[in-house]
């Protein structure tokens, strides 16, 4: 990605996240940059295999394309809702894409119907449900 689209992406996050902006990553077929990875987590980046977290990620942008059973266009974004993070996935091509990580109170409205969703679930699921989020314990 250019400095200069880096640039406006990351003061575009920043504007719009602010202090909840966790990181962003730009990949292609070959390569990355982090863009952006907040203070109190830049030793996270050395716990993590970022490269193996980059190649996953690549590999979700090449499965465009699955053989699935209905057809609602392209996918453009898939979120994750992770105990730690929002995670944004963007894909942007076969090997392009855009990753993006919100610390979990930036995205009240969506952990709010997600929540809801889970305790519906879970009051309704006949097994234990282990791992339960700690947002969900509540």
């Amino acid at each position: 990605m250019e400095t200069t689209a880096s640039n406006e992406l990351v003061a575009f996050l920043q504007k719009q996240a602010g202090e909840y902006l966790r990181s962003a990553i730009h990949y292609d077929e070959e390569d990355y940059e982090l863009l952006y990875l907040r203070e109190d987590l830049s030793d996270i980046e050395a716990d993590t295999s970022t490269d193996e977290f980059v190649a996953y990620y690549r590999q979700k942008s090449r499965e465009q394309d699955p053989e699935r059973p209905f057809d609602l266009g392209n996918d453009h974004c898939t979120v994750s809702i992770y105990d730690e993070a929002i995670l944004f996935h963007f894909t942007q091509g076969a090997n392009v894409g855009t990753i993006i990580t919100l610390s979990p109170e930036a995205g009240r409205d969506i952990i709010e119907f997600t929540t809801k969703c889970l305790e519906q679930l879970h009051r309704n699921s006949p097994q234990d449900i282990d791992a339960v989020p700690k947002w969900l314990q509540a």
